[in-house]
């Protein structure tokens, strides 16, 4: 087995043949399936950064200064 970009064990996929000799379509498809996890991942970062961004509770020096 590999392990993936978080260190989780993963099999082969459900769509490959058993045997290696994958064509095109299936490398296209392996590709457009990493790329896609890739930018989910980094789609949640941003939404995460943005909720910490929002919630930090700071206070605001100059709300009290005026």
């Amino acid at each position: 087995m590999r392990r993936d970009g978080n260190g989780r064990e993963r099999g082969p996929s459900h769509d490959a043949g058993a045997n290696d000799n994958a064509g095109p379509k299936a490398r296209t498809e392996d590709a457009v399936r990493r790329l896609a996890r890739l930018l989910g991942r980094q789609i949640a970062r941003e939404q995460f950064d943005a909720t910490r961004a929002a919630n930090d509770h700071a206070p605001e020096t100059e709300a009290h200064d005026r």
